[in-house]
């Protein structure tokens, strides 16, 4: 029977400091081994075949979020993409 277990992380950072931990992600992404550790805890995370991702946005008044998730299935067969090409520019 598979395990469950959360990890949640909050913080406040600059953009550089968002910008190391969204590289660190990708290194470990493109190891396919992320490894999660903060205040005590730690997850390790393995994705593999198709991954579902997400990107929603938003503003409101002077407020802005942006959300990236990312969704899989362990050991799961891979699946079809079903959605088109994203682009992000700068």
């Amino acid at each position: 029977m598979a395990e469950n277990k959360d990890f949640f992380h909050e913080s406040v950072q600059d953009a550089s400091t968002i910008k190391d931990v969204l590289q660190a992600l990708q290194e470990a992404m493109e190891h396919r081994r992320i490894v999660l550790s903060a205040d005590g805890q730690e997850m390790v995370l393995t994705p593999d075949a198709l991954l579902h991702m997400s990107i929603k946005a938003r503003k409101k008044g002077t407020s802005n979020k942006l959300q990236i998730k990312i969704v899989w299935e362990d050991r799961g067969e891979g699946e079809e993409s079903r959605s088109g090409r994203l682009s992000i520019g700068s």
